[in-house]
């Protein structure tokens, strides 16, 4: 268990993350919420460097998991 991901500070539950898009600016993000009760907490993180950051990182994941798949 990584002890480093963010809590829910209503219940303890490790946050979870989401990427999405604004619904006007169409600009993604990425959304932390408690996945016990999204009241409790949500986050969004729309700082762009870090946002391409993320998805460069997924996509080299997505590719490297695709690329090591057997036919």
């Amino acid at each position: 268990m990584n002890n480093n991901l963010p809590k829910c500070p209503i219940c303890g539950i490790n946050l979870s993350f989401t990427l999405a898009r604004g619904r006007k600016s169409g600009k993604p993000f990425v959304m932390l919420r408690c996945p016990g009760d999204g009241r409790h907490f949500r986050g969004f993180i729309s700082h762009r460097p870090y946002v391409e950051q993320v998805l460069a990182n997924l996509e080299a994941m997505r590719e490297s998991s695709q690329g090591s798949q057997t036919v």
